[in-house]
């Protein structure tokens, strides 16, 4: 079977038909460092060059040609633009890929759904998963329209609708199912919880700052585990031992935007936790990982592994983020350079590393953890709010975002707003949780000796 996102889909149709762009089978990726050195070839002012980028001028693309490369764009344009202009080769994709199933249809946008269109006969063998009411990506051109109008596209569809929920509570698929019920792009939205995951209620917490919520998140985790530290128990900041069986990689911190993370990074670092930190943004994008790629080349009877290890050098963040993806690709570097090229930095999120892990609610999209918390459910947070942005579609979407985090929860499910922002108003749906305040921690009752001390 062939298994691939639409830009890696790409790569596969442009490594073997890219002659028609001047491509050799062999082309790079261009990242985003490399892209600006193309654009500044032909224009000198930066801006100007990272204005030609945005508006993939043809002198930039032309640049990126004779260097025998294409950017991240190019990987669907260019195939579509291919199949577009020959009948002959649709049919022979067609005839190679007879069957299609395309997962999470609600998130195509409307390029990657004419080449879909291209790649299957107008009469079907196309299987469409996915669930608009878990619609996040609207900023990025997604439309969930073109799921709602499937049945229009293709007549003689059948619709199976999946209503058994095998992953999360009760409490969670209840309190789910009310937050997205104002929004919901479903009529008669039906979800039945049938994994038995005990009965507790989802939490609600009110923190008096940013710090005190991560000190939360810190201080219920090492709860739930029983003590991840001598120190916990002694400090009063545990007092039973874990009886539910969990480990770090058991639990999952969610947030709207990448910036929330720093009072957990400090929380948890202070509190000895370990923790994995991904967000759904380009890896390329991240520090260290474009010089890396540039310098990580095929080596006779070397891995992937050995080679970014020897080039890291003294960056151990950028080596931690890369190990996993360098690990899979054994030898392979040319899919190593193609997944860095197409792939975010979730990609590399490790689900064996027994890590607590700190995700955007983007990059949550797909995982499960027995134990999730969500931190600044406040308005203007989430539903993050532009200034003179009052579109109602964008505050749905928003809306669909809690919704995806919220679904992540086995177990155990907690969501948490600090002082300085009014709550969130789409907690306004939920109609049964557990109001949690922001106690102190229990203080051990001081004796003589340890006055001394």
């Amino acid at each position: 079977m062939t298994v691939a996102t639409f830009h890696s889909l790409g790569v596969l149709i442009l490594r073997e038909h890219g002659g028609a762009f001047g491509l050799s089978p062999s082309f790079g990726v261009a990242d985003p460092e490399r892209q600006l050195a193309v654009a500044s070839s032909v224009v000198a002012d930066e801006k100007e060059a990272r204005a030609l980028i945005a508006a993939g001028d043809d002198r930039y693309k032309k640049a990126l040609r004779d260097q025998d490369l294409v950017d991240f764009d190019d990987l669907v344009t260019l195939p579509l633009s291919l199949l577009e202009g020959s009948p002959s080769l649709v049919d022979a994709y067609r005839a190679r890929w007879r069957w299609v199933s395309v997962d999470e249809y609600q998130d195509v946008d409307e390029r990657q759904y004419r080449l879909l269109r291209l790649l299957v006969p107008p009469d079907g063998n196309l299987t469409a998963i996915g669930d608009p009411d878990q619609a996040i990506y609207r900023f990025r051109g997604a439309d969930v329209g073109f799921f709602l109008r499937f049945r229009e596209d293709f007549p003689g569809a059948r619709t199976v609708r999946l209503t058994r929920n095998y992953r999360s509570s009760a409490a969670v698929v209840t309190g789910a199912l009310e937050v997205i019920a104002p929004s919901s792009l479903v009529p008669g939205r039906e979800l039945r919880p049938m994994a038995d995951h005990g009965d507790a209620p989802i939490g609600v917490h009110h923190a008096s700052s940013e710090a005190a919520e991560a000190a939360f998140v810190a201080r219920t985790i090492e709860q739930v585990l029983g003590g991840a530290s001598f120190h916990a128990f002694d400090s009063g900041r545990v007092v039973g031992d874990g009886t539910q069986g969990l480990g770090f990689s058991d639990f999952a911190v969610l947030y709207r935007t990448d910036r929330q993370s720093r009072a957990l990074v400090e929380a948890l670092t202070q509190s000895g936790l370990p923790f994995q930190k991904r967000s759904h943004d380009r890896l390329a994008d991240r520090p260290g990982v474009a010089r890396i790629a540039h310098e990580v080349k095929y080596a006779a009877g070397a891995t992937v592994l050995e080679r970014v290890r020897a080039v890291a050098g003294d960056d151990h963040t950028a080596y931690e983020l890369l190990k996993p993806l360098a690990a899979s690709c054994g030898s392979d570097f040319e899919r190593f350079h193609t997944a860095l090229a197409v792939g975010v930095e979730v990609d590399t999120w490790d689900p064996r590393a027994d890590r607590i892990s700190l995700l955007t609610l983007h990059a949550s999209k797909g995982l499960e953890f027995p134990v999730v918390f969500i931190v600044g459910c406040s308005d203007g947070v989430l539903p993050l709010r532009w200034p003179g942005d009052d579109d109602p579609a964008a505050v749905d979407e928003e809306r669909r975002l809690l919704f995806v985090g919220m679904t992540r929860a086995q177990r155990h499910l907690y969501l948490s707003h600090p002082t300085g922002r009014p709550r969130s108003p789409f907690l306004a749906a939920l109609k049964s949780y557990e109001q949690l305040g922001d106690p102190q921690p229990r203080r051990k009752r001081k004796g003589t000796q340890l006055s001394l001390l």
